[in-house]
């Protein structure tokens, strides 16, 4: 399961104990940029092995050194006193010794430890770790997916090559509790505890890495509390646990502060439950309103559409939506995906209150736009007034979009009516795939009932606009959370300025 291992990825490559100065690159918001991160990945562990191979050496070599010392005491011990072995020995304390004092002395792995630190500030920072985390839990809470199963690989129904550990478990817990979903978090906490159980062998390993039965059963009892449940299961499973390890220390003060917090006792926090909005159903399952709409080849909205019709799907006419099928070709697709690679950058959406554009946690991709004089842009834009019938003069570039972990846009129109003065209102919207998405990704119209899952090659048209150049309300749509895969996407939002006679507005 791609998402998890880009967490596992973002967990491992984060060191919340280094001070060196690290960019944030926004690692969260694009998988295409993950593969970035997956080359670091690989040249990290490259660097890692290389100052292993640097140890062994070093133990061989001192192998080699407490041979040869016992071989000299043997021989000092059974010499006859004779002069040259006399000296032998002589020169063997005196210059041999402080060879090998100097030599242990040498750091090894220095080179080793610089190939790290030069790549310290291309790792993930907290930010892109919490936005990981949100995302997992985007897409928990909207797929309504259990902690337990996606621990396991299991997301809706589908078993992924993936199983999580005690470490990243406990810090999904950890990040929720810290939200305040306790009912997330006790399912992460669970996972956590019963692998830390199974996983005995690996304790001081994890104990390593910041991770002891004491924060385990410590974050179980606060999650418990604020959930007012029972909290005789953890206390009876740590004395169990203590009896087959009487030794640990940890164990040991955990059970101390998990009898005083029994004793003593917490005031539960009421918990706010937000009911999830019906159209969320439209995520995970094909919404269409029954209806008399129907397929047909479009060959009547440009002259060149009576020689080359596309294959069109009428999906609802007030608004009017529909979805054009095998428009684009494989070459196409991986063009425009490779030249949109070198300029991804975080989106953005337009504030009106402090009337810029800023960072938006209901926005998780990056974009970037199309130079329009290169060839196939040109031929994009020529494909986009034919299915359109639209004039695309002073409409905005096309922007090529790749969303992140559990990447979604929350629910949103595309028409400003004045929101943002900058811009003339976008009177039609076309939303390219240039992906097939396996699980998740869909675009849902709430107010229509209706979902459209990404098709590779495949483009969605809506207007935004009514005759009277009035947004409609019942085009506000959202893209989902992408659970498995990579959704690339390409936009073109059209200007209303131009339509005059293509698509005029009319009076009362």
């Amino acid at each position: 399961m791609r998402r998890l291992k880009c967490f596992l990825c973002l967990i491992y490559l984060w060191f919340p104990g280094a001070t060196l100065r690290k960019l944030n690159k926004n690692y969260a918001m694009s998988i295409y940029d993950l593969g970035e991160l997956m080359t670091h990945n690989k040249v990290l562990i490259n660097h890692l092995e290389a100052y292993a191979d640097k140890l062994q050496q070093r133990v061989d070599l001192i192998d080699s050194y407490v041979e040869i010392m016992k071989e000299k005491i043997a021989r000092a011990q059974r010499m006859d006193h004779d002069p040259p072995s006399c000296f032998s020995f002589m020169r063997h304390m005196q210059f041999d010794w402080p060879n090998i004092l100097w030599y242990l002395e040498q750091q090894p792995g220095e080179a080793q430890a610089t190939g790290i630190s030069l790549l310290y500030s291309d790792l993930p920072t907290t930010k892109d770790l919490e936005e990981t985390l949100n995302g997992l839990w985007r897409i928990q809470t909207i797929y309504n997916l259990n902690g337990s199963d996606m621990a396991k690989g299991l997301l809706m129904g589908v078993q992924h090559n993936y199983s999580t550990t005690p470490f990243e478990g406990y810090t999904i817990a950890k990040y929720l509790a810290k939200w305040g979903d306790y009912a997330k978090a006790k399912d992460w906490i669970s996972v956590a505890l019963d692998l830390y159980q199974a996983d005995e062998d690996y304790w001081d390993l994890y104990e390593q890495q910041g991770l002891s039965a004491e924060n385990l059963y410590e974050l179980y009892v606060e999650v418990l509390n604020n959930l007012s449940e029972d909290k005789e299961r953890p206390l009876s499973t740590m004395i169990e646990t203590l009896k087959r390890h009487p030794k640990n220390h940890n164990l040991k003060r955990a059970l101390t502060r998990l009898e005083m917090s029994h004793r003593i006792g917490e005031e539960p926090q009421e918990q706010e439950s937000e009911d999830q909005d019906d159209f969320l159903d439209c995520c995970s399952r094909e919404c269409r309103r029954g209806s008399r709409l129907y397929c047909l080849y479009n060959t009547t909205a440009t002259a060149f559409l009576r020689l080359a019709p596309l294959k069109m799907e009428l999906l609802s006419l007030d608004p009017y939506v529909v979805l054009y099928h095998d428009v684009l070709a494989d070459r196409e697709m991986s063009l425009l995906k490779l030249m949109a690679q070198r300029d991804l950058v975080r989106a953005v959406t337009y504030n009106a209150t402090e009337k810029k554009h800023s960072e938006d946690p209901n926005r998780t991709t990056k974009a970037g736009w199309l130079d329009p004089s290169h060839n196939l842009i040109r031929r994009m834009g020529i494909l986009t007034e034919d299915m359109s019938n639209l004039d695309l003069e002073r409409s905005e570039d096309f922007q090529v979009l790749n969303y992140g972990i559990g990447g979604h846009y929350a629910v949103h129109p595309d028409f400003f009516e004045g929101s943002n003065p900058e811009l003339p209102d976008r009177v039609a919207t076309l939303l390219f795939y240039l992906s097939d998405v396996p699980l998740g990704g869909a675009t849902v119209f709430p107010l229509l009932d209706l979902s459209v899952f990404p098709k590779k090659g495949a483009v969605l048209m809506w207007y935004n606009l009514d005759h009277k150049g009035q947004g409609m309300e019942k085009t506000i749509h959202s893209a989902c959370p992408v659970v498995v895969g990579s959704r690339w996407v390409m936009t073109k939002w059209v200007n209303q300025q131009p339509q005059l006679f293509r698509r005029p507005c009319l009076r009362e």
